[in-house]
């Protein structure tokens, strides 16, 4: 057997190993250049992306918390308008808004004002229950005042003209039964296009403070809503802090909220651009507060009132910072590791270089049959360790083997390499071709691991019904199946078997479609060619890829047959075997089956004589073998 020629020149492991790590500290130290100038740069788009998720988020929030709300109220005044609810049924009015209010868990009031200022309320109370009031719209002391609100809500609304599918988020009002401002929405109630009166739902602003105040961390980020820029709708303090807001004062201002980086939003404000190019975001500044510089993102989120509300968020600038100095901690002690995995690596070569020669002495023993030298020892690296006892087990099982074939033969492969199995021969031989007809189909239906299933069972059936004859499988084709009898060995009876193999498969075939349909599974149905004659064997395929298969005309024959079966197989056929006279003469079969007649073959001069073998199987050749 030819070698390889050995390299002009060679080194140890453990020099090997030095000098790798010593030119991959070079490299190191090049490119820690490369990551200060670039690590600043990726970590502020981490940064960046982190809080326009969070933005992202908290808008999202907003929206699905006051989106519902205009569907429901739409609804409402479309039950309204369509007649399905009558203004006067104060029963059933109150229902659907009960209805409505458990629907909705944001909202803490859902109220119907008639044109004659009687009132329709559903009012949810602090302990999860519901109140359901009828009658005047305000019972309680200085309700003068909002009842005139009202009446002048319903007249603007009235001489708007709103039509059936619009509503509208009014400016915040105050509510002082619970002492907080309250977002609502309003929509006019209209019937024949008469103008009946009003609906809104309501709710206080704390529900957007808690919203906002899941991603916020005290005094170092922090999450907000502002409204004309300088009053606070939302803010986590409002949860939780008093700031006696009153109809005169509905929201606090930044002046007055517990949040001295969030006060100092606008007026400390220091390097636009910078903020800017750093979120890459119009909506964006740095501000100077409590000794430290800050960045604020900030939303402009219009469509809730008359003036649009700014959902941001702020966070510490050193954060930016102190990523590139952890950065810098992990490039310097990246740096001692690389001088310490030098020493490391000499010693790991030297350790693994002595054992590596010893397999390599043992494997040219092997080489050269030679099974005289003393077994390895036992190595504390594990892979070495494995790699040597397998090294010993091979010198073992091959000792035995050399007991019994002649050591001359073994070391003549050895020398003819490959060109001693290249040798091909010619051999009459039977080849099948199966196939499912309309798999393609079939399996559009179906997920990846039902196909998989599908024809791991099917060639399962196949393979059983096929070797059980002597026949051998030559290779599976996406759902179709090649075999050959007749290649490994000479054999007179290889079309009778062939015959009988098929016999099975028809059995098998169709036991298994009953049982699919027992199952709600669908059925199989399939085609099969076979051809007897000359076919050239060996092994065939590129250097260490070799497969050993046959190749012809006759191959070609028996596949084309399967496929003629589309012409010929009925629907109401589960398999359809088609047959060239020089199988059923070579078998022998007797009566002679079916002849289909004289058929001609793609991509071959000339008609083959084909016949159809479904029905004519069991009684020349016997019961067909059970395939398991």
């Amino acid at each position: 057997m030819t070698g390889h020629r050995a390299p002009s020149w060679r080194i140890n492991i453990a020099l090997a190993l030095g000098l790798g790590f010593g030119v991959l500290m070079l490299l190191s130290a090049v490119a820690f250049g490369i990551a200060m100038f670039s690590g600043r740069a990726n970590t502020v788009d981490l940064l960046r992306d982190r809080n326009e998720r969070i933005i992202d988020r908290a808008v999202e929030r907003v929206r699905s918390q006051l989106d519902p709300v205009r569907e429901h109220v739409i609804g409402l005044r479309n039950r309204v308008d369509r007649g399905d609810i009558d203004l006067n049924d104060t029963n059933r009015l109150a229902d659907y808004m009960t209805a409505v209010l458990d629907g909705l868990p944001q909202i803490d009031a859902v109220g119907l004002v008639r044109e004659d200022m009687t009132a329709t309320r559903v009012v949810r109370h602090l302990n999860g229950g519901t109140q359901v009031m009828q009658g005047g719209l305000y019972d309680y002391p200085g309700a003068e005042g909002r009842v005139a609100e009202t009446r002048k809500m319903i007249e603007r609304m009235r001489d708007a003209g709103l039509s059936s599918d619009q509503a509208v988020w009014g400016d915040l009002i105050w509510e002082p039964a619970i002492r907080q401002p309250l977002v609502n929405l309003r929509a006019p109630l209209l019937r024949d296009g008469k103008f009946l009166g009003a609906t809104a739902a309501v709710f206080s602003i704390n529900t957007l403070s808690r919203q906002l105040s899941a991603d916020s961390i005290a005094g170092e980020s922090m999450n907000f809503i502002l409204v004309d820029r300088y009053s606070v709708l939302a803010h986590p303090s409002l949860v939780y802090e008093d700031y006696h807001l009153s109809v005169e004062k509905p929201m606090p201002n930044l002046e007055e909220i517990n949040d001295p980086v969030l006060a100092r939003i606008w007026s400390g404000r220091k390097d636009v651009a910078s903020a800017r190019a750093i979120v890459r975001d119009r909506g964006a500044h740095l501000a100077e507060a409590e000794g430290r510089l800050w960045m604020f993102v900030y939303r402009e989120l219009p469509g809730y009132g008359s003036q649009p509300w700014l959902i941001g968020r702020y966070f510490p600038l050193e954060e930016v910072d102190n990523e590139v100095v952890r950065l810098q901690w992990a490039a310097a002690v990246g740096a001692v590791g690389l001088l310490l995995s030098i020493l490391v690596a000499w010693r790991l070569g030297r350790a693994i270089g002595k054992p590596i020669r010893a397999m390599a002495e043992a494997a040219d023993n092997l080489r050269s049959l030679e099974f005289n030298s003393a077994p390895l020892p036992r190595l504390r690296l594990r892979e070495l360790d494995e790699a040597a006892q397998a090294l010993n087990a091979a010198h073992q099982a091959l000792n035995w083997f050399g007991n019994y074939v002649p050591r001359k033969l073994v070391n003549r492969l050895l020398r003819e390499g490959e060109e001693a199995v290249k040798v091909s021969k010619q051999r009459d031989v039977t080849v099948l071709f199966t196939d499912i007809v309309g798999f393609t189909a079939m399996s559009e239906n179906m997920s990846a691991q039902e196909t998989a299933d599908l024809l791991n069972e099917h060639f399962a059936l196949m393979a059983a019904c096929i070797e059980a004859e002597g026949g051998v499988i030559d290779k599976f084709i996406g759902d179709a199946v090649m075999a050959i009898w007749g290649a490994l060995k000479r054999d007179e009876d290889q079309a009778a078997h062939a015959c009988r193999a098929v016999a099975a498969i028809h059995t098998a075939l169709i036991e298994d479609n009953a049982a699919r349909r027992e199952r709600g599974l669908p059925t199989l149905r399939v085609r099969c060619g076979l051809h007897t004659g000359p076919v050239v064997v060996g092994n065939i395929g590129a250097p260490g890829r070799l497969n050993y298969t046959v190749v012809g005309d006759t191959v070609n024959i028996a596949q084309r047959l399967e496929q003629l079966g589309r012409d010929h197989m009925a629907d109401e056929d589960e398999i359809l075997v088609l047959a060239s006279g020089a199988t059923v003469r070579a078998a022998m079969l007797e009566p002679e089956p079916p002849l289909v007649g004289m058929l001609a073959v793609k991509g071959r001069i000339g008609e083959v004589e084909v016949y159809r073998l479904n029905g004519r199987l069991k009684e020349p050749l016997g019961e067909a073998p059970e395939c398991k």
